[in-house]
């Protein structure tokens, strides 16, 4: 299973709509776990508590941040692969808030990826991160999809 820990509420529906297509063409379950976001930079310790406290030990975290290392869609593809086939936890991703990830969050995170040295709008992170999910699955199965 794959987990994406988020900071906050979606508030935007073309962005929901857009999560429904990708995450209904996955192969695996995705389940996406909402922690309240506290709108202030003091707030980054308490949204990385209440992150941490759905995390178990045995899942392997994937934290998004903007100093993370960078992928091709096909390396992230077989990172998918490596995580989901040869780790007993579940892979669970994490996107903070506008304010980002508590060095705690960053530290528990087995690995820290970016998708730009850009910054993009946490909501709209959900859809970049289904849709890149999804082109992994299409990549590891040799789909056209990708091209």
């Amino acid at each position: 299973m794959i987990k994406i820990i988020v900071v906050g509420k979606l508030n935007q529906k073309y962005l929901s709509t857009g999560i429904d297509y990708y995450q209904k063409q996955i192969p695996i379950k995705i389940e996406w776990i909402e922690v309240p976001d506290e709108a202030n930079k003091d707030g980054i310790h308490i949204e990385g508590e209440r992150i941490l406290s759905k995390i178990k030990d045995s899942d392997v975290v994937i934290a998004l941040a903007i100093l993370g290392k960078n992928h091709s869609s096909e390396s992230f593809a077989e990172l998918i692969d490596q995580k989901t086939t040869y780790h007993p936890g579940d892979l669970v991703f994490v996107i903070g808030g506008s304010y980002g990830l508590s060095d705690a969050v960053l530290s528990r995170a087995n690995e820290q990826i970016s998708f730009s040295k850009m910054t993009f709008p946490h909501q709209l992170m959900r859809l970049i991160l289904i849709e890149q999910i999804y082109r992994g699955f299409m990549i590891l199965k040799n789909h056209p999809y990708h091209k």
